[in-house]
Order: structure tokens, then sequence, then C-alpha cells
């Protein structure tokens, strides 16, 4: 579980400091960065995957503009302590990344890393070194050795458009830096678009629902062919919605990758997903994601975009208890704009975080707990919120 994340100059965010709990809502205007924190979370799990230049393509726009415009500073520092679950113990990871993103489109356009560090507490390790990459030859810890009292770092060389994370292989002697890996590679960051999960694509055996929807019947037609148990779990919590539905249905053409997928009702009736509602279709994702999607022994950290979209405002309320629910234990962080769905957090009062714009960065505060239930009594959390109570 994400115990602290700080971010320094990445785009509008500069010195945040973010103590999340288990269930967390980021508030603030259009424009105020709540899409930037979550673009800086999902740039640090996608680190942990891909080189860093395709971590800018994918998260953050582009190489270009990854920095604060206004502040004369060239490196973006990121810091994440987190305490992930390990044979049997709880361990406390502290990472430390700082990046260089190129200043402008001449000469060469690479991210590189400056400095890179990882330790663990916990388990026979006490704020432990397992990797660094500060200056000079990079180390990695030989966690065998360690646990048999003779400690020995391994010098290896890296490249500078990588992290250290995203080059490990998956051996005995770093089963502990690998671990903290596996749980950066599950921050997922959603931001469901209705036109993408109309999408087509098919993948085998696909299990895990892409950042935008697009393999919504992908999944959907994995779940259902090879999973029945977990296809009727899903279908009975979507039917709360759509009571009419009677099944999913699913038709592959062979020799192609595409699936398409279409609802039908127990006279026959059928309505294909190009024509199922927004709504329908983003409570089927996010059902999928809190009840069925796998997270092995790891807590997934899911940032969530405004999820509320397109759903009935009655079904809000399902929608949390799902998210509070589920099987795989995520931790979550939702942004929102809608007083229906802030409403909902007057028992998760702890997780609420406000972002403002200032002139030139993001600023984030925690109002006071104690002061929003007196306030209840009076506003619900919705109107505190439109009233700028919150801060």
């Amino acid at each position: 579980m994400l115990q602290e994340f700080r971010v320094d100059n990445f785009k509008s965010l500069i010195n945040i400091v973010f103590k999340p709990q288990e269930i967390n809502l980021l508030l603030g205007r259009n424009n105020s960065g709540k899409t930037n924190f979550c673009q800086a979370l999902q740039f640090v799990g996608a680190s942990s995957l891909f080189p860093l230049n395709e971590c800018a393509e994918r998260v953050a726009g582009g190489l270009f503009g990854m920095t604060n415009f206004a502040f004369d500073k060239s490196a973006i520092d990121f810091y994440v302590r987190a305490q992930v679950p390990y044979e049997g113990e709880n361990l406390v990871f502290e990472y430390e990344l700082t990046i260089s993103p190129p200043k402008n489109p001449i000469g060469e356009a690479t991210v590189r890393v400056d400095a890179e560090r990882l330790m663990a507490t916990g388990g026979g390790f006490d704020k432990t070194i397992l990797l660094e990459n500060i200056s000079g030859p990079s180390r990695l810890l030989d966690e065998k050795n360690f646990m048999d009292r003779t400690a020995n770092y391994v010098e290896m060389t890296v490249p500078r458009d990588t992290t250290m994370l995203q080059c490990l292989y998956d051996l005995e002697t770093n089963s502990r830096a690998n671990h903290f890996k596996s749980y950066l590679n599950n921050w997922i960051c959603y931001d469901l678009s209705p036109t993408a999960m109309r999408g087509s694509d098919f993948k085998p055996n696909e299990v895990f629902l892409n950042s935008s929807g697009g393999n919504l019947a992908s999944v959907l037609y994995r779940l259902k062919t090879s999973d029945e148990r977990n296809y009727r779990k899903l279908l009975k919590v979507i039917q709360e919605i759509e009571p009419k539905l009677d099944l999913i249905n699913f038709q592959i053409f062979s020799g192609s990758r595409a699936v398409f997928m279409w609802f039908e009702d127990s006279d026959g009736h059928s309505l294909n997903a190009e024509n199922a509602s927004n709504g329908t279709l983003r409570f089927s994702a996010l059902a999928y994601i809190f009840l069925i999607q796998p997270a092995m022994d790891l807590r997934p950290l899911l940032m969530i975009e405004e999820p509320e979209n397109g759903i009935y405002v009655g079904f809000l309320k399902t929608l949390l208890e799902m998210a509070s629910q589920s099987p795989a234990r995520p931790q979550i962080v939702f942004t929102s704009h809608a007083p229906y769905f802030v409403d909902l957090f007057d028992e998760h009062l702890d997780g609420i975080f406000v972002l403002n714009q200032a002139e030139h960065h993001t600023s984030i505060r925690q109002p006071n707990v104690d002061d929003m239930k007196v306030r209840l009594e009076h506003f619900p959390l919705g109107e505190q919120h439109f009233r700028e109570m919150l801060g």
C-alpha cells in the first residue's frame, strides 16, 4: 500500500506530498492539476516497465513540457514509500528517482536518469539499499548473500534512458527488488473512453483492462469462455443497472483479430456494444476492474478519473461499495466533480484531498476531518465542495 508519494517539477506539480488512505478522492477545479497528478503516479509505475521516452509518450503527452515552465529547474524528482507484503512479512520500500527530460526538440531528445535508489526495511533489512544508480557504476544487492550475512553488491552498467528497475532480471538474488517492481506494475490509471469501450480489438487470454477500456470486449470474452463462475458474478452485478439483461454474447470472425460484443435479453433481443449506453459500458468496465481483475498478492494502486460519467446517480453508491469490497483490496484514487459522488465520501473523510492552481503551480491539501464533520450537520459533502469550503 502506498504510504507517501512526493513529486517535484512534473508539469504543474511543485513539492507535492501525498499521503493516501485506502480510498481517496481528489477534488479541484478544471485545470487544477488532478490529471497531472495522476500522470505523475502513472509515470513512476510505467518507468518500471518501459524505457523513459516511451513512458513520456504513453503517459505525459510527449518528451517536451514535462517540467514546470515557470521554474528554473531541469530535473524531476519522485519519491515513493510503500508497504508491500512479501513472503508473509510487510516490507517497507523507499524508492527515489530523479530524471531529466530534454529541454527542447533541438539536439538529443532523450529522457535520462540522474539518480535512482531503492531501499527496503523489514524482514532483516533496515533501510538497506537494494539498488542504486547515483554516480559512477550502478550497484545491485545480492539479496541472497545479504540474508546469509555476506552482503555483496554487484556492479552493473545501465543505459541512462531507462531505470534499473526496468532492467532487472527476475532472479533469486534480487527477489525483493523485483517484488517492488511488480508492485509498481500494478499502478494503473483509468480514464475510460466511451469510444474506446466500443472497440473490437482482440488478444487471446487478456485479463487486464487497459487504461481507456479499449479492450473491454476482449477481456469479457476471455472471462465468459474460461471463467464461467466469475462471468455470472459480473453479469449479476451489471443486471442491477440493466435488469432486462440476460447474457452478454460475442463473435470472433475466423482469421480476424476482432471480437464483437452485444447484450441480449431473455427474449433474444440484442443490442450491440456500438449502441449500448455510455453508462452501461462504464459500469461494466468498473465492475470488472473491482470484482474480477486479478492482482495476485499485491494490492494494486488504481487511479480512476471521473468514474461517475454517464452513470445514473442512484448507482454511484453501488460503484463505491464495489470498490470498497473488491477481492483484490486495491488502493484507489478517484477524481471527480460530481456532488452526488462526493457525498458518498462522508465515511472516507481522511482520504479527501483538494488541489488548487496557484499562479504557476498546483498545491494540495487535506481538509480538516473534524471541520468537515461539523459542517456535515448543515451541508452535505458535495455542497461543501461546491461552496469551496474544503479549501
